[in-house]
């Protein structure tokens, strides 16, 4: 009797440690389509700014929503577009146990399947899915040489039906630019 009850308070505590970032950071309001209002105590404090005509962008520190989330470190970066989400990226370069990879999975459930023969190789880890128009992008770069203990993290959300919007426009403002 005292083994099983051991046995399950082991188990409750692997998967309550497993699913810890999950369980102490809400990130439900960070998704694609909600409306810029979702987020005015975000603007009082980071100032949003026009990163091409039409698009805008805040960038928060994930410490803002999560306390103790297990992915300190991280910034997310909003892009609105007729004031709906339509891109969201989540950039870490200080926590090295993969917070993003387990972000994605456990909380957007992307479904990124991590391939070990690149890892074993300690070459850049690029993974992207598309689901439902939405793509789903993550990619883990590790330096070497002399940054052999640097690493870049991404996640990326990307609304498919808006992505050629903002490509045209990035495209038309080079044009102008060169003239």
């Amino acid at each position: 009797m005292k083994r099983k009850i051991f046995t399950i308070v082991f188990l409750f505590f692997i998967l309550t440690q497993v699913n810890a970032l999950a369980l102490n950071c809400d990130l439900s309001k960070f998704q694609l389509g909600k409306s810029v209002s979702n987020f005015e105590k975000e603007k009082e404090i980071f100032v949003p700014s026009e990163v091409l005509p039409g698009i805008k962008s805040l960038v928060i520190p994930i410490e803002f929503v999560c306390e103790k989330s297990g992915a300190n470190g991280t910034f997310i970066a909003l892009f609105f577009m007729d004031d709906k989400i339509i891109r969201i990226i989540f950039e870490n370069a200080v926590t090295k146990n993969k917070p993003l990879l387990k972000i994605a999975n456990n909380i957007y459930k992307a479904g990124f399947k991590e391939n070990q023969k690149i890892i074993d190789k300690n070459e850049p880890e690029q993974y992207a899915i598309e689901k439902n128009g939405i793509y789903y992008l993550y990619a883990h770069i590790k330096g070497i040489n002399e940054n052999k203990d640097n690493f870049f993290e991404l996640f990326e959300i990307v609304d498919k039906k808006y992505e050629n919007a903002a490509t045209k426009e990035s495209l038309k403002q080079e044009e102008e630019e060169k003239q």
